[in-house]
């Protein structure tokens, strides 16, 4: 593959060719591509005896949503890559992704060497072209370079241990977009072009339409020739060699449904659909199509994009456009702002930064520091969750505020919680949360937010985790802050939800088995050692001393936290528990603790050293890892 540099590739006239020349060039090219990838996959083999195994190998084209083969299939033969993207899925209930293999991989290996049956289903995500290689011929290799089956191993190991890290992380790196109008609107050339920018920064980048693939041919109307046509077979040839020279392949669809748009979506690792916000969210020509043929094959991945003029206000009505169409993921795009594009381009192709926010009380204040030094070392965050109070503090993050005005958002509204009740049901209210979380977030629903956002509860109703992705924004923080018996549960559907730190204080694992994020940022405020006391302690406590030692100047205090700290910390133990157990700082990119066990979960007025200590314990971190980490 070509260097991923910065420009973008001229593309180069193909003169026109007969058509048994066509297909004779196509052999010949494929057969090239195959030979350079046994080679790199089995670099200390022979060449005579990688020569012998491509004879044998015979050529298998899938289309999109087509099945290679199925769990419990005879395992017969293994296969390379040579162009395309196949998803490997566990279909012992549902689809489960567990992997996903692009040109240049081989498959199906395992079962071939255990003489075992298949273990998982794979199948075409694109229109794919694949080299069937023999058990028979796989086997005479082997035997001839016993140096060959240490690399499989090698590869199988690599390819175990990076699943085994965060299932769904391990996946080919996205190539090929297509990029197609939704809606009512005109063709996406604009976005298309500035998106291409965006890629290009991340290496080579060819931006491609009808118009373009004519030009370059020398024909006119290739583009949009129906598949049958013996023009098609060197139109795919010309593509597939652009994929080959460049990073990355962006189509661009025609405005209509045409076969050039057929043929684009078919080429693509992801589709990106664009819609106008200000339009009518209803699907157009090419999107009902193309939903209508997904009902009956495999979908490849999709995104809905709704862009945005210059100084036009994030939609309100986000809900509305995900409710007409079956997308994967959404993003909310200003025409104007190159760093939605940057954001976009890194989320398109699985390189988006993720920022994960722990629970902690009133510790989760250090995120705001954390923040300001992100921001200073201008760290970008493409998407952002959180748990309980890292709820709160990444919903400001998504609504695109300052590390400043966050800051001064907390101390206006969340600096003080008191709102006492009879303790019926829980020591606070929850009125008045409730009110200040409606002052600043409004009556925003989740799909509106500017960047995209999660936070999590427990739904106590079903001892489960619920990851809040949709729906209203302030029902979700509530929900993730509920610490049972200080505040009342929330009820979504017919479950209650409490506080999200019962099950997962720091999800990391959930923002990292999201294809679009390459990078995970974590900051943990919960200390993993807190509330000594004597170990002679009585073992009955008096609530009316305590009253008394607390309102009696001078007298000498009782060592035992109150209950307000004993609730929050016991909500805790459990996820804190698991989160060292689970060895979530292995999962992140770039894990940051926060040392707080000295400070008071309930510390709401410390909120400025707080923020302090959460920038002097992180800046020098951030600034080391942000100047490593490849642009």
């Amino acid at each position: 593959m070509a260097p991923h540099g910065r420009s973008q590739t001229p593309m180069s006239k193909v003169e026109p060719m007969s058509a048994s020349g066509a297909e004779t060039a196509w052999r010949e090219f494929w057969n090239a591509q195959l030979a350079a990838h046994l080679a790199a996959l089995f670099d200390s083999a022979d060449p005579a005896a990688l020569a012998e195994l491509q004879a044998d190998a015979e050529w298998v084209a899938l289309r999109g949503g087509e099945v290679l083969f199925r769990r419990g299939d005879a395992g017969n033969a293994a296969y390379t890559v040579l162009s395309g993207r196949l998803r490997v899925v566990d279909d012992t209930a549902g689809e489960r992704a567990l992997n996903e293999i692009g040109a240049g991989e081989i498959l199906g290996e395992m079962a071939l060497l255990s003489a075992e049956r298949r273990s998982a289903t794979v199948l075409a995500v694109r229109d794919s072209l694949l080299a069937r290689l023999p058990a028979a011929a796989f086997h005479r290799l082997i035997e001839r370079q016993p140096t060959v089956l240490r690399r499989i191993s090698a590869l199988l190991s690599e390819r175990l241990r990076n699943q085994s890290v965060i299932a769904g992380r391990a996946r080919a790196p996205v190539q090929t977009l297509a990029v197609v109008p939704a809606g009512a609107g005109s063709g996406p050339a604009e976005f298309a072009r500035r998106l291409a920018e965006a890629l290009a920064l991340r290496g080579t980048t060819l931006h491609v339409d009808a118009r373009r693939a004519d030009r370059a041919l020398g024909h006119d109307g290739i583009a949009r020739c129906a598949e049958h046509d013996p023009a098609s077979r060197r139109l795919l040839q010309w593509l597939n060699e652009q994929e080959l020279a460049h990073r990355f392949v962006l189509y661009e669809a025609d405005p209509l449904l045409s076969s050039w748009t057929e043929r684009a979506v078919r080429q693509a690792d992801h589709v990106v659909f664009v819609a106008d916000a200000a339009a009518t969210p209803e699907p157009g020509e090419a999107e009902r199509d193309l939903a209508a043929r997904w009902r009956s094959a495999r979908a490849p991945r999709r995104s809905l994009v709704l862009v945005r003029d210059a100084g036009a206000p994030t939609p309100h009505d986000t809900a509305a456009f995900l409710a007409a169409r079956q997308v994967d993921c959404h993003y909310h795009v200003g025409m104007d702002r190159a760093e939605d594009f940057a954001r976009l381009a890194r989320c398109l192709t699985g390189a988006g930064i993720g920022l994960v926010l722990g629970g902690g009380g009133a510790r989760g204040f250090a995120h705001l520091g954390v923040l300001r030094a992100l921001a200073e070392a201008e760290v970008p965050i493409d998407w952002v969750g959180g748990t309980s109070v890292g709820a709160i503090i990444a919903a400001l993050v998504a609504q695109r505020l300052s590390p400043g005005e966050a800051l001064a958002q907390c101390k206006e509204h969340f600096s003080s919680l008191k709102d006492p009740t009879l303790p019926v049901v829980a020591l606070l209210a929850g009125r008045r949360i409730r009110t200040k979380l409606e002052r600043v977030f409004g009556t925003t629903a989740i799909e509106d937010l500017p960047l995209p956002y999660l936070c999590i509860s427990t739904n106590l109703s079903r001892a489960a985790q619920s990851v809040h992705e949709r729906g209203a924004l302030v029902r979700a923080i509530r929900a993730s802050i509920a610490l049972p018996g200080v505040l009342p549960p929330v009820s979504l559907g017919e479950d209650l939800h409490v506080d999200g730190g019962l099950v997962n204080n720091l999800p990391i694992d959930v923002m990292a088995a999201k294809p679009e994020i390459g990078t995970v940022l974590a900051v943990d405020v919960s200390a993993e050692v807190e509330m000594r006391a004597p170990s002679d302690r009585d073992l009955e406590v008096s609530g009316w001393r305590m009253l008394w030692e607390r309102i009696h100047p001078g007298a000498v205090r009782s060592e035992m936290p109150s209950i307000m700290s004993l609730l929050t910390r016991s909500a805790l133990v459990a996820s804190v528990y698991w989160t060292r157990e689970r060895r979530a700082a292995e999962a992140a990119s770039l894990y940051l603790r926060i040392p707080m066990a000295d400070l008071r979960l309930l510390a709401f007025d410390r909120i400025d050293e707080i923020v302090a200590r959460g920038y002097e314990a992180t800046h020098d971190a951030i600034r080391a890892w942000s100047s490593a980490r490849p642009r």
